[in-house]
């Protein structure tokens, strides 16, 4: 998803509303802060449910730049 996809998903929400990203393990933890990162297609994420589809490894192969919302 793209930032301004984001900017237009969240304007159909009252901007008061809090926003949280789920827990390590359970339950929820208020979002506190906004990264900007490298990351590249990772191939060996494939039919991999637990698995994300991109990797930040090794770092100097990364040429897209992503925000992240870490937990």
């Amino acid at each position: 998803m793209t930032v301004s996809k984001l900017i237009e998903l969240l304007k159909m929400h009252d901007p008061d509303k809090l926003v949280v990203v789920s827990g390590y393990e359970e339950g929820y933890d208020e979002l506190k802060s906004v990264h900007e990162i490298k990351i590249k297609p990772d191939p060996t994420a494939v039919d991999k449910h637990w698995k994300g589809e991109y990797t930040d490894y090794p770092l100097e192969e990364c040429n897209i730049d992503a925000i992240l919302l870490p937990r």
